[in-house]
């Protein structure tokens, strides 16, 4: 570990500070950037004194949904601090947690800006969820004596590996103030290979983890939908091939979702270049016609009835109107998206081969034989035709991964009580 790492870090962030005031004038007034390169501002009066929650974007999101849920509901008073890095996950956070958090964008790692915003939002404690590594957010945290916790914590081993060898990691940084609820032994090895002593971290699991939802053991045999969701750049092959193997079937409408905007258009190329007839969904659409007549009016289209959504938030409806979900960011090197999602409204899971970001919830619904993992696109059509054929492998399928949902679901209450052991709760 390179010892000067830090110090190098830190000594760079601070010359660029220096200039954050002219740099916040290259954004909009509105913008993401304009926003990150701000510290302090009036709005983070409304929630001073409360916990700050950090959620990087969309994903973390989800996750920093339950825990202001768990939080408020365990004698927290609202509105608590979050922040995102994403005009989309702060857009999420706003529509999902309205005037129980105060919402805005978080400032870039830069020492003036992290100043600036402490000392406005004088948080008493700060809950980072998942992996968002940086220094001064930590150190600066710690200065204050403010509690810094990595809550459903997670690192890959290429960030840990990097880490160390940046000089980004030991008790300079992961010292005295700082704990770790790690998704699974896993991760939790990694923080303590980092300098995060074993005696302040916890295993509580995934705070992405829902409960069953309404319906979730509903017949995934006779749902609407096949969805195909998260999608990311690379894999609109797989899209194309699964709506070829549809084609002339009677079967259910298939719904592709990509993660992102840019996505979106990715997709619909790939798409109307193979010839295959789609609806698309997009936000302006959600008043004219409800989710759920949008999947009817898929699922009357002849096959192979294809939809693109296009919208946020919609996914969740999507699985739940799904027999089977195809789950992506596993398909090219990413390392896979939230499987349990999917997973809580009853759906036969479907995973390509690059599953390693989400590898115990894997591993979970795998040991309930509720999840197919393949190993190329071919694959995967074959797959998934072979369980339309099979509607009481389905059910099988589905009712495992509610049990894998149900158990899974019950990390935030063991981080409440993780919290309580560290003498970290009011």
């Amino acid at each position: 570990m390179n010892p000067l790492g830090l110090l190098a870090y830190r000594g760079v962030a601070t010359l660029a500070g220096t200039v954050s005031p002219l740099l916040r004038g290259f954004g909009g007034r509105e913008s993401a950037w304009r926003s990150a390169l701000t510290g302090g501002s009036e709005d983070l009066a409304r929630a001073a004194g409360s916990v700050w929650i950090h959620a990087a974007s969309m994903g973390e999101v989800v996750a920093a949904r339950t825990w202001v849920t768990t939080l408020l509901g365990a004698g927290y008073s609202a509105p608590l601090l979050l922040t995102t890095r994403t005009e989309r996950g702060l857009a999420r956070a706003r529509r999902d947690l309205g005037d129980r958090v105060v919402a805005r964008v978080a400032p870039l790692d830069l020492p003036q800006l992290v100043r600036s915003f402490l000392a406005h939002a004088a948080p008493w404690r700060l809950d980072i969820v998942e992996t968002e590594i940086w220094p001064h957010l930590i150190l600066e945290s710690r200065r204050r004596s403010i509690g810094v916790v990595f809550v459903s914590a997670s690192v890959s081993d290429r960030t840990r590996r990097r880490l160390l060898r940046w000089g980004l990691a030991g008790g300079a940084l992961f010292g005295e103030g700082v704990w770790v609820l790690a998704q699974s032994e896993r991760h939790a090895d990694r923080f303590r290979s980092l300098g995060v002593p074993p005696s302040r971290i916890a295993v509580t699991g995934d705070l992405k983890a829902e409960p069953p939802q309404v319906g979730a053991l509903r017949d995934p045999s006779e749902r609407p939908a096949i969805v195909f969701g998260s999608l990311r750049s690379g894999e609109e092959r797989v899209a194309v091939d699964l709506a070829r193997g549809l084609a002339g079937r009677d079967a259910p409408a298939l719904v592709v979702a990509p993660r992102h905007p840019r996505g979106t258009e990715r997709v619909l190329a790939a798409l109307q270049v193979a010839g295959v007839p789609l609806s698309i969904r997009r936000e302006e659409d959600r008043a004219r016609e409800g989710f759920p007549a949008w999947i009817d009016r898929l699922r009357s289209t002849p096959p192979p009835g294809v939809g693109v959504l296009a919208t946020q938030g919609e996914l969740p409806l999507a699985y739940e109107s799904a027999g089977v979900a195809i789950v992506g960011g596993t398909f090219a090197p990413y390392g896979g998206h939230n499987v349990l999602e999917p997973a809580a409204r009853g759906c036969a899971v479907v995973v390509g081969p690059y599953s390693d970001a989400v590898e115990e919830a894997v591993n979970a619904l795998a040991r309930e034989q509720a999840i197919l993992v393949v190993n190329d696109v071919p694959q995967a059509s074959e797959a998934l035709l072979a369980l339309l054929e099979a509607p009481e492998t389905m059910r099988r399928m589905g009712k495992g991964a509610v049990r894998v949902a149900d158990l899974a679901s019950k990390s935030a209450a063991l981080s409440v009580e993780a919290l309580g052991r560290f003498g970290l709760m009011p």
